[in-house]
């Protein structure tokens, strides 16, 4: 048998109940090649990484490694064959330590019959040298979320590997944390190893890969050499069409005169004195890199955390909410970055999941206050229509939606009952395909249009740019810039780092 390939997979299929996860999908990735795989949300990519992983059985097909058909029934198989993995969900135990993280699943080293902690870290420190800089004895818990992804991805790059499998790996990362992923990838390509990309970010594709697999409803719907591409084609080789007008977001409408929310010198976290308005129907990004603060500002408007300093005042009053349910109460919804640990019950349905914030819209009366399942599974089902759900119907369990149909079902989550009036969204198209990632803006702007108040914060800035009638700027805390339309993604990182467009043409021309 040829060992042309490194890993090849051909004809594999998976049936869930209702669906069909995978069918007679193929791939094949080259020793020291880095390999794209593509794809909407629900196309198989997660079920095809998943059986190579070793977590679920494939129903039919076959897996070569080095040319030699194998039979990889759990994550110890898939370890011995040199495969390793970065999901999306890094697979790390926050009550642990950094040490005690990068070497799960392997022995700590020993001085004669005890364990060495000191040379578990000081292997700990060279394994992490050039990814992050953490101490390896701290708990993986007080590390920030880009942090604990670095540590992920240093762990499976570490050791012998035939295959490193990366499922999103930039996803929740700064743009210098980003280069050194590709400086992670390209050491691995040098070494011979084989990299398996799988990315939402189709530049990150088009300047890593060699080559790119398209994956479509379950099926392989074409290999292809990147440099016959570029990112229209690769667009339209995952959606099946060309990206036209009907893929263009229209100009938001214009917002209200009223002022719906005021935030003034609200300090807390890493926050200093940040002051701004937004107005009804008006959608406002938040720039900034990782650690900015955007994600603190997001959690003390919502009464997840309680500011030190400021006043916040909605429709002129001034609030203080003391947890969550008050800010709901008064007509706020979040979306949070986390939306698995944060956002979704993972073991209930999709309609328990939807409906949860507005149980009192669905008693039977309204003395009896037992929940109505009929008005419940009625109304889920209106939401999976209007969103574009994938799902078998309303008792599907949450957790076996791909990741952009359980955000559609987090977005609908406040849509189902009382009037929402600002809707706070951090990353909302976090791991969300090309496809879903303009229904959710589309809708987002339709909400602003008929007078909800938008918050938008995401690390991705060119769709921040794209629905935002203004956008502040954080850095370090504070707000040091305001934008308003028409605004670029260039804009935005001038202020994030603080420089100019004539700084940043003076450095060209002096590399020149």
């Amino acid at each position: 048998m040829s060992a042309e390939f490194a890993v090849e997979v051909s004809a594999l299929s998976k049936q869930f109940p209702g669906v069909r996860a995978l069918d007679e999908a193929s791939l094949q990735i080259r020793p020291g090649e880095v390999h794209g795989l593509v794809g909407e949300n629900g196309a198989g990519k997660s079920t095809l990484i998943k059986i190579l992983a070793g977590a679920q059985a494939a129903d039919s097909g076959t897996i070569r490694i080095d040319g030699e058909v194998v039979d990889i029934t759990n994550e110890a198989d898939a370890a011995a064959f040199g495969l390793r993995f970065i999901h999306q969900d890094v697979a790390l135990v926050q009550r642990l330590t950094v040490t005690e993280n990068v070497f799960l699943g392997r022995p700590l080293p020993t001085w004669g019959p005890f364990v060495s902690r000191r040379r578990a870290e000081a292997e700990t420190r060279e394994v992490l040298r050039d990814f992050v800089d953490v101490d390896p004895a701290a708990q993986l818990s007080s590390l920030s979320v880009a942090e604990r992804w670095m540590v992920g991805i240093a762990r499976a790059c570490a050791g012998d590997a035939r295959l490193v499998v990366m499922d999103e790996p930039t996803v929740a990362l700064a743009d210098a944390e980003v280069e050194r992923v590709f400086a992670a990838v390209e050491r691995l390509r040098s070494r011979g190893i084989a990299v398996l990309f799988v990315s939402h970010r189709l530049g990150e594709i088009l300047h890593l890969a060699e080559s790119v697999t398209v994956m479509k409803d379950g099926r392989t719907v074409g290999r292809h050499e990147i440099a016959e591409l570029d990112r229209a084609k690769l667009v339209a080789a995952i959606i099946g069409r060309e990206a036209g007008d009907a893929d263009a977001l229209e100009e938001p409408a214009a917002p209200h005169d009223d002022v719906l929310l005021e935030v003034d010198g609200l300090c807390g976290g890493p926050l200093r004195d940040i002051s701004f308005s937004v107005r009804a129907g008006e959608i406002l990004g938040i720039g900034g890199l990782v650690g900015s603060g955007r994600t603190s500002l997001m959690m003390n408007i919502f009464g997840h955390l309680r500011p030190t300093a400021g006043v916040i005042r909605v429709a002129g009053h001034e609030v203080s909410f003391r947890s969550p349910a008050d800010a709901i109460k008064a007509g706020f919804a979040l979306i949070p970055e986390e939306r698995r640990s944060q956002g979704l019950l993972a073991q209930r349905s999709v309609r328990e999941n939807i409906v949860l914030t507005h149980l009192r819209d669905f008693r039977r009366t309204a003395r009896l206050p037992s929940p109505s399942r009929a008005s419940e599974n009625e109304r889920t089902l209106a939401e999976i229509a209007r969103l574009r759900i994938a799902t078998t119907g309303p008792d599907q369990r949450i957790s076996t939606l791909s990741g952009g149909n359980q955000q559609k079902a987090l977005l609908s989550r406040w849509l189902v009952g009382r009037e929402t009036k600002l809707l706070l969204l951090d990353e909302p198209t976090k791991g969300v395909d090309v496809g879903a990632k303009t229904e959710i803006l589309r809708l987002v702007s339709q909400l602003a249009s008929e007078g909800v108040a938008v918050i938008v914060a995401s690390s991705d800035l060119e769709e921040v740019s794209a629905i935002a009638h203004r956008v502040i700027v954080l850095r370090e805390g504070r707000l040091v810039g305001e934008l308003h339309r028409p605004v670029s993604e260039a804009d935005i990182l001038h202020l994030c780092y603080e420089t100019t467009p004539e700084h940043v043409e003076a450095a060209a021309g002096a590399e020149s």
